[in-house]
């Protein structure tokens, strides 16, 4: 069989093959000098591809709350509320903080809302955990477009909103978080209505040097009795420099609990070269009762011009004169405003809260009712609902709620100075209340006790004996 004649196809491809095999050659660098004219359009290629890489489109955009921009846009006001609710967060407290913010909230609405419009409160729950608490806190801002954020127990998850807050610029009031970081790292978004660590831990040497030598033997000397699982703590560490910062001589004895036998630790206290000013049982549950009156027992109380401060669970008046029938001159000491120190709102709040919980609220139940209607008293001031308007409202707070009167001394116009005011000032309340109240008499309901101090809240002059 004849072999076949090429086809034009064949005859096509035959010529693509030498076109590009001439194509290859020509790309071939050579040394020839008649290429240098060219270096000009080459020149202007990337000067045209400039512009290419710095296209702002390429950026994405900030993440923006969706607060509306005016009253007139808003159908509602929003506020998130970020709690323990469920474990392994401190859900008692979380409950605590959810009834007294549904009270405010209910309130506000009965009595017609902020600006006319219905308060909504949308919590969510941290579980303690602040890695959730800060996903929650970005939903609040970019979902649920809430005007502020209150609530948070704990302190890891308050630190977690906080620096969530300030960056997607939310106005937010810690009501019950206490580490000094949350407000000495200087967000201008975040307030705090709760005392921080170190007011706790300066409140007994404050009180000291104010009562100053009580058994007039020319020293003031303090004993503190602390749960020795405890004594290696940053609060004893704190306590005992505020101590030394106001010259009160002090020797912390640690006791090993539970017991119900202290003459040991009361021994040691006999044998002291000096008779203390003031005895602190810094020690949980009813231990510290039984304490109190094994030292009384020794021959040492205010008969002999020494103080015995007690824990909060002295204020359980019946079982406290039960245990302690001597306990006359007794002081108690106290976290959140005292039937004698609230407002009258405050002791609306009070009876209702008990309808609930059938108890006198807890200071971060007070934190919490309030810190709505310091919302609602800053959007009533704002002139819109954004975060930096409403931020700028709460730094001009100056208004007497549930737990007394709220403003705010150190902001971004009088920033605290490190040293007569520390970095934790910084929007901080200052008057959160931190008390010593005094059974002045025996068998006195604890209810009718007198605050002795601080002097903002004082009832009585201090201290009581009769």
């Amino acid at each position: 069989m004849p072999n076949p004649k090429p086809g034009i196809a064949t005859t096509c491809l035959i010529a693509c093959l030498l076109l590009l095999a001439c194509t290859a050659t020509v790309q071939e660098p050579t040394a020839a000098p008649t290429l240098a004219p060219v270096t000009v359009p080459v020149t202007v290629e990337v000067t045209r591809i400039v512009p290419q890489q710095v296209i702002v489109e390429t950026t994405p955009t900030p993440p923006q709350a969706c607060v509306p921009a005016t009253f007139e846009d808003a159908q509602a006001i929003n506020i998130g509320a970020i709690l323990p609710l469920s474990s392994p967060g401190s859900l008692l407290n979380g409950f605590a903080m959810q009834t007294a913010l549904n009270i405010a909230v209910t309130e506000l609405n009965e009595a017609g809302g902020i600006r006319g419009l219905p308060v909504r409160l949308i919590t969510y729950d941290s579980a303690g955990q602040p890695e959730q608490a800060a996903a929650y806190a970005r939903r609040l801002i970019m979902e649920d477009c809430v005007a502020a954020i209150t609530g948070l127990y704990h302190n890891r998850t308050a630190l977690a909103v906080a620096e969530k807050a300030a960056n997607l610029d939310m106005p937010l009031i810690v009501a019950g978080a206490s580490a000094d970081s949350v407000t000495a790292a200087q967000y201008r978004q975040v307030f705090r209505i709760a005392p921080t660590d170190t007011m706790l831990a300066n409140m007994p040497a404050k009180w000291l040097a104010e009562v100053g030598d009580y058994n007039q033997d020319g020293m003031l000397f303090v004993v503190p009795i602390i749960d020795s699982r405890t004594a290696d703590s940053a609060h004893w560490q704190r306590m005992q420099a505020a101590f030394d910062e106001f010259a009160i001589r002090h020797e912390i004895l640690p006791v090993d609990l539970p017991s119900s036998d202290f003459s040991s630790v009361i021994a040691r206290i006999v044998t002291l070269e000096h008779l203390p000013d003031a005895i602190f049982i810094l020690t949980g549950g009813e231990d510290a009762l039984e304490m109190h009156a094994q030292i009384l027992a020794s021959g040492i109380g205010p008969q002999k011009n020494t103080l015995i401060i007690s824990n909060e669970s002295a204020l359980d008046s019946d079982l406290f004169w039960r245990l302690v029938p001597d306990g006359a001159g007794a002081v108690v000491g106290h976290m959140g405003p005292w039937a004698k120190t609230v407002s009258p709102q405050g002791q609306t709040f009070a009876i209702k809260y008990a309808q609930y919980m059938g108890r006198w609220p807890e200071a971060h139940a007070f934190a919490a009712y309030d810190s709505v209607y310091l919302i609602a008293d800053a959007l009533e001031r704002s002139s819109t609902p954004t975060g930096p308007d409403v931020i700028a409202a709460l730094r001009l707070a100056n208004v007497t709620l549930a737990a007394g009167r709220y403003h705010f001394p150190y902001t971004a116009d009088k920033p605290p100075d490190g040293v007569t005011a520390p970095d934790f000032m910084w929007q901080q309340w200052p008057d959160a209340p931190m008390l010593y109240l005094q059974y002045a008499e025996p068998g006195q309901p604890a209810n009718e006790m007198p605050v002795i101090w601080p002097q903002i809240y004082r009832t009585a002059d201090a201290p009581v004996i009769r």
